[in-house]
């Protein structure tokens, strides 16, 4: 079983609930509601564009003959911005720049782990990302009844494309667990496992509309950490 099958594997009934999220089957079947998928669009938009300076801080880390790849996938990333900024203005979605608990949370995480992670942690992580956008969107793309209103989005990440792109990130894991210590792989699983529950929560924030006044968080002492 290659490095990449293996973290799979080892999160195997967190990745297939994921994949079942209701946020995703109600694209597929037609049934989500505008302002619903609206609030991923605003939040998305967001943690792709914080996410540049993650991928750069990565590229800086990279070993040389990575560094083109890795380029090519910032420019990937603003160019995903520019579908974003063209199916907002299409549908009239505002974007306020109010992150979301769950979508600062999984940024922060990012830059955390460039900055202060070796690259091989780095990088699977990325890998972890790309690969649960892609089997999440290639999902809606198989089980999608008609054609969607947000069929823009469904196949950017569901394209061959993206699928090239996805595989290459795999293998080139593959390559650097083959040359890494056995803490070195258990860290890579931990944060592949980090990144997949962070994929888990997008969908929920989006789904429930999370915000900032959720009574999860009103119901915080005013005085914790004091």
């Amino acid at each position: 079983m290659s490095f990449h099958q293996e973290l799979l594997t080892a999160v195997a009934p967190l990745w297939q609930r994921k994949l079942a999220h209701p946020f995703l089957t109600a694209v597929a079947d037609g049934s989500i509601a505008d302002a619903t998928f609206k609030t991923w669009i605003a939040q998305d938009y967001l943690f792709v564009e914080g996410s540049v300076p993650f991928l750069g801080l990565l590229t800086a880390k990279a070993p040389v003959a990575l560094r083109p790849a890795l380029g090519g996938s910032i420019t990937a990333f603003n160019t995903e911005l520019g579908l974003f900024e063209q199916q907002m203005a299409a549908h009239e979605v505002t974007l306020t720049r109010e992150y979301s608990p769950t979508c600062h949370a999984y940024l922060q995480f990012l830059l955390a782990t460039a900055y202060d992670r070796p690259f091989e942690i780095g990088f699977t992580v990325l890998y972890a990302a790309e690969k649960a956008y892609f089997d999440a969107w290639e999902r809606v793309r198989t089980t999608q009844t008609d054609a969607s209103k947000w069929q823009a989005f469904i196949n950017n990440w569901a394209s061959d494309a993206f699928r090239g792109y996805v595989d290459w990130l795999a293998g080139t894991l593959d390559e650097l667990a083959a040359d890494a210590t056995p803490p070195m792989r258990a860290e890579m699983h931990s944060y592949f496992r980090y990144t997949t529950l962070y994929e888990y929560r997008f969908w929920e924030m989006a789904y429930t509309t999370e915000t900032w006044d959720s009574p999860l968080l009103l119901a915080m002492p005013t005085n914790a950490g004091a």
